[in-house]
């Protein structure tokens, strides 16, 4: 399969775009660090100290579970499972964040 440079500049762009989200683009009132931390919290609460984030995506029905969880303890129901997950992943890729 032949991928077009345009095509390939969107899904490029897309795909970065993903990991600069702010989460009020998904009707959550908070600022980025406050959301992070508020998604770490529930990752921490649901794996009790028992799976790493790179544990959980290897399950995926398991993962499936926590972000459902997630938007039922929180209340965000359209909040996107990838960004439930992009959130941790960004606090283990960068502490400080």
């Amino acid at each position: 399969m032949i991928t077009s440079w345009k095509q390939h500049d969107f899904y490029q762009e897309f795909l970065m775009k993903r990991g600069a989200f702010d989460p009020r683009d998904f009707g959550v009132e908070m600022d980025r660090e406050d959301f992070i931390d508020e998604m770490v919290n529930c990752f921490n609460d649901f794996v009790k100290g028992e799976l790493s984030i790179d544990e959980l995506l290897l399950h995926p029905e398991m993962a499936l579970q926590f972000c459902n969880e997630t938007k039922a303890r929180t209340l965000w129901f359209s909040l996107p499972n990838d960004i439930i997950l992009r959130a941790i992943m960004i606090r283990r890729k960068n502490p400080v964040a």
